[in-house]
């Protein structure tokens, strides 16, 4: 039988040890894999499909998945679906650079739920409301809650291993 190192089964023995399976226990349990279906556009951008909820309303609606935005961004008409006439929780002002190179005002609210699945919902969540756009945005905001994720083409699926609930 070969000797083990005296530092090695000391740490095996001891709190250290409790701690790395604990660690590895917990870890385990929130690991569970979502993948989420995109379509692809012919102009080749990435969609995935969402059911937003406020306090007043829920919407479905496709989001543009945007590695270069920062927050999910809605379409006036998304966001009015959203409250009507309500008033929604308007959260903060930020300014931000437009891919015109002009920075504008732009007004944040906070959303109850994002839903992108029935394992992935993310909840009180920021989103950006823009007046001109015509798309609705899938942004980093989202993206880093749902971290670690991969993106494959072939077929187009968006897998997380942390994404229900956060």
């Amino acid at each position: 039988m070969k000797a083990v190192n005296p530092l090695l089964r000391y740490l095996l023995q001891g709190p250290i040890a409790l701690l790395i399976i604990s660690t590895c226990i917990i870890t385990g349990a929130q690991a569970e894999e979502v993948q989420l279906n995109m379509t692809q556009a012919k102009s080749g951008n990435l969609y995935v499909h969402a059911t937003l909820q406020s306090a007043y309303a829920n919407t479905d609606t496709d989001l543009l998945l945007d590695t270069g935005a920062s927050y999910v961004a809605l379409t006036r008409a998304t966001f009015e679906r959203l409250n009507g006439e309500a008033e929604s929780s308007f959260s903060r002002y930020i300014f931000g650079a437009m891919a015109n190179g002009k920075v504008e005002k732009i007004p944040l609210y906070l959303l109850a739920e994002l839903k992108l699945a029935e394992n992935c919902v993310l909840k009180n969540i920021e989103v950006a409301v823009f007046p001109k756009a015509d798309k609705d945005i899938l942004g980093l905001n989202a993206l880093s809650r749902m971290q670690p994720f991969t993106m494959q083409f072939a077929p187009a699926l968006l897998t997380s291993n942390h994404c229900a609930s956060s």
